[in-house]
């Protein structure tokens, strides 16, 4: 008996202490990625999912924005387009006005019905006006429809008769002493 008496016997408390030791240490291990199925990974995506979720809303909103500002831009374009055609055409216009005007002062000077005409240009394309007389003499004998057809390409009015229109076209072209 004093053989068995030697024998080592348990410490319980100590085995209890160690169970518990690693009984704490086997909790820990959920916190393992492996352990815990994936489930904070697949937290963790689902963060960043919601997140570029988010992000692409923002960025849908940025192009409906963008879009809105591209078809302002256009309107802006096409309104300047107009006013840079508006501008060419007063431009056009004030140079045949002065051109018109220096040719009217040239053609002021004709006197007899044989003296010859510079020609006047149209205000809309800025050439000079076809089938304009080149003489005093062929201005009186041009047809009412030809009167009429320079009288509109020069803005000026069609109204009256055809000698009041004849008298019209002397004037436009500066011949005064012949249209009185």
């Amino acid at each position: 008996m004093e053989q068995n008496a030697a024998l080592r016997q348990p410490n319980f408390s100590v085995a209890a202490g160690g169970l518990r030791l690693a009984a704490e240490h086997l909790e820990l291990c959920e916190n393992l990625p492996s352990v815990d199925g994936g489930a904070r990974l697949m937290q963790t995506m689902d963060a960043v999912l919601v997140q570029l979720t988010l992000l692409n809303q923002k960025v849908d909103g940025l192009d409906r924005r963008m879009e809105g500002l591209e078809h302002r831009m256009d309107g802006l374009e096409r309104r300047m387009d107009g006013l840079v055609n508006r501008m060419d055409g007063l431009e056009r216009k004030v140079t045949v006005s002065e051109r018109n005007g220096a040719t009217r002062m040239e053609n002021s000077t004709a006197v007899r019905r044989e003296a010859s005409l510079a020609p006047l240009f149209s205000p809309e394309t800025g050439t000079e006006i076809p089938g304009c007389p080149n003489t005093v003499e062929e201005a009186g004998a041009m047809s009412a429809r030809d009167v009429d057809r320079v009288l509109r390409q020069l803005g000026a009015s069609t109204a009256g008769n055809p000698q009041d229109r004849r008298r019209r076209l002397l004037l436009a072209l500066g011949v005064t002493t012949q249209a009185v």
